[in-house]
């Protein structure tokens, strides 16, 4: 009997185990972020980026937003992803200013001028190779999007 009873455990765990593997988002497997967005009810599409990578580009209001991959290999098997948005401005902020928003209490994002004068915002997911639970995503993407409102509130954007 109770041989029977652990068998049966085992194989609840096991199946328990690949449910809760199905509900997460793996940055080698760009198709589960796209079934994460299907699920929150929000458009989007998986595209690649300039050097073949995956994109994910998503709605967020009348905005499209970007999901780039990293540290992958051959365009595949990636390990992170980069939550980005971009902002070209008429030089009104200064390093100064992107300083403060670096150094202040808004941990996982950070915020750069790029050489064109463009303001960017990124901020990194390593989903490594078990992956993140759709849960944590959502968490993490409501703290990106919020991220991006304050950041424009900040800019005068």
């Amino acid at each position: 009997m109770r041989f029977t009873t652990t068998l049966a455990g085992a194989a609840l765990a096991t199946t328990l185990g690949g449910a809760a593997m199905a509900e997460n988002v793996l940055a080698s497997d760009p198709q589960t972020f796209v079934n994460f967005f299907f699920e929150e009810g929000i458009p989007a599409q998986l595209t690649a980026d300039a050097v073949g990578d995956p994109l994910i580009e998503f709605r967020d209001g009348d905005e499209t937003r970007a999901l780039f991959f990293y540290d992958c290999t051959d365009n595949t098997d990636c390990l992170s992803v980069q939550f980005y948005v971009g902002y070209k401005i008429d030089g009104s902020v200064s390093l100064e200013q992107l300083n403060e928003w670096n150094s202040g209490e808004r941990r996982f994002t950070r915020a750069y001028a790029a050489d064109d004068g463009a303001l960017r915002m990124e901020m990194d997911v390593a989903t490594s190779l078990d992956g993140i639970s759709f849960r944590d995503f959502s968490d993490l993407m409501s703290l990106w999007l919020d991220r991006i409102d304050e950041f424009e509130e900040f800019i005068g954007w």
